[in-house]
């Protein structure tokens, strides 16, 4: 099976710049002396390197005939060969420049490379995490105000195989999303799921892939294959999102539970080492809220498991109303607290950063149609349309677009601190805003004082 970094590296966009006159075809032999050389070549935009790796990339040029090349990494010029091989020495974030000059006519391509530091694991008061998923990138993540990075999902398919591949979307780099955030002190988990929808982080309806693959007789090598699969692609853990059981409650809870405890006794055989630091590798799970609570609560106090987040969100109504009220919050919360007996220090309450709206008659609405009458938006998209957006938790248009502005999440944050939780959690950090004035992250990470 193929690993996550290879498959994105191997499906680098192919980009092309310049300008070219009629005979830029590189099968073209006729050029002429004025013919901008066309640069063509395989690299990411952000590449991430650690010390004494090489730099290794073979462009193509069109027009060839006569051209001058220059590498130049940050601002010295490293080689003046067509194919660049550069062994990097220091720590930092440049820019590689590839130039060519052919006739007095010049072109050029860049990228950013971040040569790593070792990894130092961030200190904190408590944790302060952010989901990614497929359709976010390396520049979503706010670096500076998490302290560990969901990476979601490896979806279970049909065949009780993690596709890998993420549905074919190739907008996450994992090579480099991990390479960066062990830069920032940041721990990378990749997680397992069901079909799920990314923006809003609810199962599909009537989908078990993933309890089917956890509850069959060859559960053993599934647990042996996933954990495998993360380390293979270097992430620091795993968290677990099992489907949701639709009828309220799992058909086979006690194999269920012997998968949840033999995938923590496999993760916790794995000693994982960056720069010399030795740690142990994390393994989490996600929770859902509702009527379905019960069908995790022989999972949440496995040992081997370092925390759960509580997805405290998706309480929709049929009268327009929050879908993540800090009553619902709490409320979810309490349940494994005090229902379910799990410990604060293992909690982590997790907020949406997306809105619910609510169109059309209300008097129409029923639990089979629902889905007609709303739609999910990002935060941001809330942001760039509303100024005040931050500064509240609900818009009045048609019936009401409601979401955690900065009053829900202080709410919120006060309630994970007064009751020494572990932390909080934003799903997804690509729906959050990128303006630190109107972030949700960097809300969160602030108030529970990190």
């Amino acid at each position: 099976m193929k690993i996550i970094n290879k498959i994105f590296l191997g499906s680098m966009l192919l980009l092309l710049f310049g300008m070219s006159c009629t005979n830029d075809d590189v099968d073209n032999p006729a050029f002429g002396d004025d013919d901008v050389p066309v640069i063509f070549v395989d690299w990411a935009e952000n590449m991430a390197f650690s010390i004494g790796d090489v730099i290794r990339i073979n462009p193509q040029v069109s027009p060839s005939d006569g051209i001058a090349c220059k590498w130049i990494f940050n601002d010295e010029v490293v080689s003046t060969d067509k194919n660049l091989e550069y062994t990097v020495t220091e720590f930092g974030t440049f820019v590689l420049k590839f130039e060519v000059e052919r006739n007095g006519i010049t072109n050029s391509r860049m990228a950013s490379v971040l040569v790593v530091k070792p990894f130092e694991p961030k200190t904190y008061s408590k944790k302060s995490i952010a989901y990614i998923t497929v359709d976010g990138s390396v520049a979503d993540v706010p670096w500076n105000d998490i302290t560990h990075l969901v990476v979601s999902s490896a979806i279970i398919g049909a065949d009780g195989l993690p596709d890998l591949t993420f549905g074919g979307r190739t907008t996450l780099d994992i090579s480099t999303l991990i390479s960066t955030a062990h830069n920032y002190g940041v721990f990378v988990m990749l997680e397992f799921s069901g079909a799920i929808t990314y923006l809003n982080a609810m199962h599909a309806y009537g989908s078990l892939n993933f309890y089917s693959a956890a509850v069959a007789a060859n559960r053993d090598a599934f647990v042996n294959n996933l954990v495998q699969i993360a380390i293979d692609n270097k992430f620091d853990g795993i968290n677990i999102y099992m489907d949701k059981a639709d009828d309220g409650a799992y058909l086979d809870p006690v194999t269920l539970k012997d998968f949840y405890e033999k995938l923590g006794i496999a993760v916790k055989s794995v000693k994982n080492s960056l720069n010399g630091i030795e740690y142990d590798y994390l393994l989490s799970m996600s929770v859902y809220g509702g009527w379905t609570n019960a069908t995790l609560s022989g999972m949440v106090n496995i040992p081997a498991y370092d925390w759960i987040n509580v997805m405290a969100f998706a309480a929709e109504d049929l009268t327009p109303g929050a879908h993540s009220a800090t009553w619902y919050f709490t409320d979810q919360i309490n349940q494994w607290l005090n229902l379910y007996g799990v410990a604060p220090s293992r909690i982590v309450g997790v907020a949406p950063a997306f809105g619910l709206r609510y169109f059309g008659n209300p008097g129409d609405y029923t639990w089979g149609n629902l889905w007609e009458y709303t739609e999910y938006i990002p935060y941001r998209t809330l942001c760039a349309a509303y100024p005040n957006a931050h500064e509240v938790n609900q818009q009045a248009t048609d019936n009401g677009i409601f979401y955690d502005g900065f009053p829900a999440i202080e709410a919120k944050a006060q309630y994970v601190n007064d009751n020494n939780l572990g932390g909080m959690a934003l799903w997804s950090a690509e729906n959050d805003s990128r303006d630190e004035t109107k972030s949700l992250m960097k809300k969160i990470n602030v108030l529970l004082g990190n």
